[in-house]
């Protein structure tokens, strides 16, 4: 009976061990998977608008005079914020490194399309 215990404990030590290890694979391969997945996140593009026609009215008006003080609350109005919410957007945007860089790309993107200058087509790999 003792070689039946030990037997048995030997196997169960085995099954747990490899219990343990496919956990610890199952946890490395969720882990790597929502790394990987980590897709970038899209820019709001009524913020991106709002940012570039504010950025002109500042650039065409000047920042202090009274027709850039009405430009932007008109700015604001069109695109449906208050004062405190754009701020507020921006400041969220400007606190995440993510969001800012997505961000600057979708403005600079905007800008090149008011502008009419055409996106870079990227570069076919094949035979020279």
């Amino acid at each position: 009976m003792t070689m039946y215990k030990r037997t048995l404990s030997k196997f169960a030590r085995i099954g747990a061990w490899k219990t343990g290890l496919r956990f610890a694979f199952f946890g490395a391969a969720l882990f790597a998977f929502v790394a990987c997945s980590d897709s970038p996140e899209k820019a709001d593009e009524r913020l991106v608008a709002a940012f570039v026609e504010m950025r002109v009215a500042e650039q065409v008006y000047g920042g202090e005079t009274p027709f850039s003080r009405i430009a932007r609350r008109d700015i604001l109005t069109k695109y449906g914020y208050s004062r405190e919410e754009f701020i507020k957007s921006v400041d969220k945007v400007l606190d995440d490194e993510r969001r800012w860089l997505v961000f600057q790309v979708a403005v600079t993107d905007r800008i090149d399309s008011l502008l009419g200058i055409p996106k870079p087509k990227p570069e076919k790999k094949g035979k020279k």
